[in-house]
């Protein structure tokens, strides 16, 4: 069986990107995300860009107030008055 070159890899080889990747899902992840995505730029998004999930939260807890949903979600209540 042939080296996987990626297994060779260590944590001190990785960016700061992908050490924190590391840190927060393992090396192995870091190492199948090299192997099948390389190249490929990602943004991860705060929740508030999640308006189908917002939306979804928001029907799902109707017994609670904005108060309540917005704490919840750590936006503002400003913010929920788009979903209302």
């Amino acid at each position: 069986m042939q080296n996987d070159k990626f297994d060779e890899i260590k944590y001190e080889d990785l960016t700061e990107d992908l050490k924190l990747i590391a840190d927060y899902c393992g090396m192995e992840l870091v190492k199948k995300m090299m192997r099948e995505l390389s190249g490929m730029y990602f943004y991860i998004p705060k929740i508030t860009r999640l308006d189908n999930f917002i939306n979804r939260y928001i029907i799902e807890n109707k017994d609670k107030s904005r108060k309540e949903i917005a704490k919840y979600l750590q936006v503002s209540e400003q913010f929920l008055k788009k979903f209302y």
